[in-house]
């Protein structure tokens, strides 16, 4: 497993089955790790960083570096296509999204949502990516096929947690 030490600027790959901390990298200092996620194929830890307002990528075997990449005001989280072929990027405190190509880390793509783009969610065919907006109070609808915004759907105050089933 992964974690990110938000406040100590770290990220700390650890053992689950043996329950111990295998290893720990630092960030520039007040880059604030915030959240993480690792890739479908398990080879990469993609880190949002909510100060320095970045995408860092992280080969998950020994936390190397493989790409740091500017993203919008307090990223938030990501979430990869079903066909694997990109990663979308909410940041919490701008009003875009953000595709990334999975394969070369890159930004191929923002998408305008809203302020306040938070948590993630694929149609079960994988067509669909929805997208919590809290600055809108509704719900962005992502063409998958052709990364643009379909439509919102209205949502409470806030929206920030995002299911779909």
């Amino acid at each position: 497993g992964f974690t990110p030490e938000r406040e100590a600027d770290t990220v700390s790959k650890i053992d689950m089955a043996s329950r111990r901390l295998v290893k720990t990298v630092s960030f520039p200092a007040r880059s604030k790790p915030h959240m993480l996620r690792v890739s479908p194929d398990g080879k990469e830890v993609w880190v949002q960083t909510g100060e320095a307002n970045t995408n860092v990528v992280l080969d998950a075997s020994d936390l190397s570096v493989l790409s740091t990449e500017p993203t919008g005001k307090q990223p938030v989280t990501n979430a990869w296509t079903g066909d694997r072929r990109y990663s979308i990027l909410t940041n919490g405190q701008d009003t875009f999204a953000q595709i990334f190509d999975a394969r070369t880390f890159k930004e191929v793509k923002r998408l305008t949502i809203g302020e306040g783009g938070a948590n993630i969610g694929f149609s079960r065919d994988g067509r669909t990516a929805f997208i919590a907006v809290r600055g809108a109070n509704d719900v962005a609808v992502i063409d998958v096929g052709t990364l643009a915004l379909a439509s919102r759907i209205r949502a409470g105050t806030e929206p920030q947690g995002l299911i779909v089933r």
